[in-house]
């Protein structure tokens, strides 16, 4: 006899074979248009459910993101998903999807033929939450602490205190998964594990509810394991085993938001948010998180309590202006300066070093090439001399590109001296910016056989750290076009120009447009071209920097447009690329092939 028996946990009987039934599939992360996302499993539930409910609801590129992304954010729960569709009778999708953070109260409404505990969303998970243990009760509203991925280790670190041991974490979130309620995922040879965001905001309310006191402690631990995260990165990421420790704070970065957010949010806990700064900055660099870290840290480098420990409140405040270099120069130069004074105060040769070498980036941000040469070569100098091996690549790689039109012979030995350093320290990370940067200069000196050679170079050593690629991708496509592969370039520019959206990245967005403008002006475009070419002045005039890059590939490309539209036409186009929305920027630079622009 063969029975067939559902049940919210293994029976644990002799015979029996268990089959988790996931949840729905739901749309890739990246799926943006009605094609990509109609396939999964999920997003065909909610449009049945909601044209059963007599809602005309159309999937197109419109509404596929919005569609895909309340699917995403209910886990592919069938429940979930149908009362959501349901309140689709009364509430536009926007709304619906502005709502979901709210969704105990939201999804509400089932079929009255169903079982009371089905008729509710919230019902439906209290119900499941009476069924559970006192232990397991209060193991669960413990991780909700946790936003995303988290393994055992962690686990053990935030919860394991007062009537929960260490031992009883472990056994008890077997426990827990096997009820369902934490979703286990295989991770190399290990586990690691994520509460279904549904679960997770309910057991926050119940821990809230239960004890505030606990609720604070929870928050606390968890921002204390995840700043020892990334301490202990921190020294790696400029090693040979830097890849590990990247793939470490990429699986953790959820966790490491929330925890950095708790630190900021309390003013008694300013150290801890600085601490994180510090221990983060090649990270946020690496992965092209400046402008979402900026906005991170800026409040805390500003409190009072910030001053109580100098040299912690200098080393941020110096991340802070590395990340301020795309969110606007004039930021980036006050922040310098603040680092300057403080250092000077302390009497810190290195943190003082580190401070005007990055005023003097300022400064060649702003055109003042020579100004930031002088003091750059005074900062490697005293670099050479410091036990800091941090210090002396940035002032080698910045030395380099100050350098490169004003004195070539001078910029070989540096990059003979960066490819020695790399041999001794085994340092990918700065073999990545090595090679980028010294491609770039041949880009625009024309050399581009050394450029494609830098270019692959800084490509591998980028793949192994998982640097943020539009940096090397928007290279590329400008040496595509120089080589008259203009498609090759397109693809190039575009999937840069999407990244750096992503990441808020206004620098390189800006050259992504200009790469693009470039490209339209080739193809005789000239309307489209200027107004491209609008568009990326708007973004550099946000920066307040000059064209530090490309400059000589634009001025050809401007004359050339010019000469076709005339002065009042292309003036007229131009204005109008400045005045663009981001939204409609975006739509225009991808217009020539017919793609789509994500919402």
């Amino acid at each position: 006899m063969h029975l067939l028996a559902t049940s919210r946990e293994p029976l644990g009987i002799d015979g029996e074979t268990v089959y988790r039934v996931p949840s729905l599939s739901l749309p890739d992360a990246d799926a943006d248009d009605a094609a990509a996302v109609v396939v999964a499993d999920s997003v065909t539930l909610f449009m049945e459910r909601a044209h059963a409910h007599g809602v005309e609801l159309a999937l197109d590129n419109e509404t596929a993101p919005i569609v895909a992304s309340v699917c995403r954010r209910l886990d592919g729960m069938p429940l979930a998903i149908e009362l959501a569709a349901a309140r689709l009778r009364s509430l536009p999708l926007s709304t619906l999807h502005g709502l979901l953070d709210q969704r105990f109260r939201l999804l509400t409404g089932g079929s009255r033929s169903a079982l009371e505990r089905q008729q509710t969303l919230r019902a439906t998970v209290d119900w499941s939450y009476s069924l559970l243990t006192d232990v397991e009760r209060l193991l669960l509203r413990r991780l909700s602490a946790f936003v995303g991925m988290f393994d055992l280790q962690a686990a053990v670190a935030v919860c394991a205190f007062g009537a929960i041991e260490e031992f009883d974490v472990a056994d008890r979130l077997g426990s827990l998964v096997d009820k369902s309620l934490v979703v286990p995922e295989p991770d190399g040879s290990t586990l690691r594990y994520r509460l279904l965001e549904t679960i997770r905001q309910f057991a926050t309310e119940r821990l809230i509810e239960y004890d505030e006191h606990e609720a604070a402690t929870i928050a606390a631990r968890h921002c204390e394991y995840f700043l020892s995260v990334a301490e202990a990165a921190a020294p790696h990421l400029h090693a040979p085993d830097a890849g590990v420790w990247f793939e470490r704070l990429d699986k953790d970065q959820s966790n490491v938001r929330r925890a950095i957010e708790h630190a900021v949010d309390d003013p008694e806990t300013t150290g801890l948010a600085l601490r994180f700064a510090v221990a983060l900055r090649y990270y946020w660099f690496t992965r092209s998180r400046r402008y979402e870290a900026f906005w991170l840290i800026n409040a805390a480098i500003e409190r009072p309590a910030a001053r109580r420990e100098p040299e912690l409140l200098i080393r941020a405040i110096l991340t802070a202006a590395g990340c301020a270099s795309v969110v606007d120069l004039q930021t980036m130069q006050r922040l310098s300066d603040q680092a300057i004074q403080l250092a000077r105060q302390l009497g810190d040769e290195v943190l003082l070093t580190w401070s005007e070498m990055l005023l003097a980036v300022a400064w060649l941000f702003a055109g003042e090439r020579e100004r930031a040469d002088c003091m750059i070569r005074d900062c490697l100098e005293r670099a050479r001399r410091f036990n800091d091996d941090d210090l002396l690549c940035e002032c080698m790689l910045q030395s380099i590109v100050v350098s490169q039109p004003l004195d070539p012979a001078r910029t070989e030995a540096l990059y003979a001296e960066g490819l020695a350093y790399i041999e001794r320290r085994g340092d990918l990370l700065f073999a990545h910016d090595l090679h980028y940067y010294v491609a770039v200069d041949a880009v625009q000196e024309g050399d581009l056989v050394a450029a494609r050679a830098h270019l692959e170079q800084a490509a591998q050593a980028g793949l192994v750290v998982g640097a943020a690629p539009h940096y090397v991708n928007l290279t590329v496509g400008i040496l595509l076009r120089e080589e008259g592969d203009g498609e090759g370039a397109r693809s190039m520019l575009e999937g840069s120009l999407r990244m750096a959206r992503r990441a808020g990245d206004r620098f390189h967005i800006a050259f992504s447009y200009l790469g693009l403008a470039c490209l339209a002006g080739d193809t005789e475009e000239s309307q489209r071209a200027a107004e491209l070419h609008g568009v990326a002045q708007a973004f550099v005039d946000q920066l307040g920097i000059p064209w530090v890059r490309f400059a000589r590939l634009r001025e050809v490309s401007l004359d050339a447009i010019r000469a076709r539209l005339g002065d009042t036409e292309f003036r007229h186009a131009y204005d109008q690329g400045r005045a663009l929305s981001s939204d409609a920027a975006f739509a225009l630079a991808l217009a020539s092939n017919g793609s789509t622009p994500p919402c």
